[in-house]
């Protein structure tokens, strides 16, 4: 008569195979839920290096130890070209106002606004004195710029739960984020306007940021507001750590 062993070896295989299944099932899902930072980039660490955008310091020679003259630049992005037609607050400013992709049409709207407020500078230039049309700026580029920079705000509000209640507790801000939150306090009420017909969307944006070059208009009256609220909320600080 056959051994024992011989019956039980089907049942040992199958039980053998079932394990490596399920090792090779933890090992996959190992795999899918890691959280390892990737250690390859688009661009090599060892071979690239940054480019330079400051237009004065293109003009310069590069040292004879930079590395920059043996080594491959990385692309420059496309708010970062030193070109004069080109500008990072307006560019920034294209990516925020788009809806559903149509970045051409938020691109014409944009731009829309800056011939308007040229235009509106400009006339402004030919009826002032003489005396006082060096005071006017013409630069459409540097009245956006300056609106921007005004409406950015010092703080924002991120909720916090504890004790199963959320609290909306002040942090401070860093530039970048001031930045966009600032465009997009601008797109929302520009397009509120739009919605409801008082006018079109380049007017409006035109309008909100001559006012906002000069500490007025309502998104100005918005970053307030939102100081305002994050000065009465001050007493729930201590839950940021």
């Amino acid at each position: 008569f056959p051994s024992t062993s011989h019956f039980l070896y089907p049942y040992i295989r199958c039980q053998a195979t079932n394990s490596r299944a399920t090792a090779m099932i933890i090992r996959t899902s190992a795999r899918l839920i890691s959280t390892s930072v990737p250690s390859s980039s688009r661009y090599d660490a060892k071979v690239f290096r940054e480019p330079i955008t400051d237009k004065k310091e293109l003009k310069k020679p590069l040292s004879a130890d930079d590395e920059r003259n043996f080594l491959f630049i990385k692309a420059l992005k496309t708010d970062q070209t030193p070109t004069f037609y080109r500008n990072h607050v307006v560019d920034k400013l294209v990516r925020v106002c788009m809806t559903e992709g149509r970045k051409e049409m938020s691109r014409k709207n944009i731009l829309g606004a800056l011939e308007i407020i040229k235009r509106k500078q400009y006339q402004t230039w030919l009826k002032a004195p003489e005396d006082e049309k060096s005071k006017i700026e013409l630069s459409a580029f540097k009245i956006a710029e300056e609106g921007i920079r005004n409406c950015k705000p010092l703080m924002k509000l991120q909720g916090v739960t504890r004790g199963g209640t959320t609290y909306q507790v002040p942090f401070p801000i860093e530039d970048e984020e001031a930045e966009f939150r600032a465009m997009k306090m601008m797109r929302d009420i520009c397009r509120q306007k739009a919605k409801h017909g008082e006018t079109f969307f380049k007017d409006a944006m035109a309008a909100e940021l001559m006012l906002a070059s000069q500490n007025e208009g309502a998104t100005i009256q918005a970053k307030q507001e939102l100081h305002k609220t994050c000065e009465a909320n001050r007493a729930y600080a201590h839950y940021r750590g």
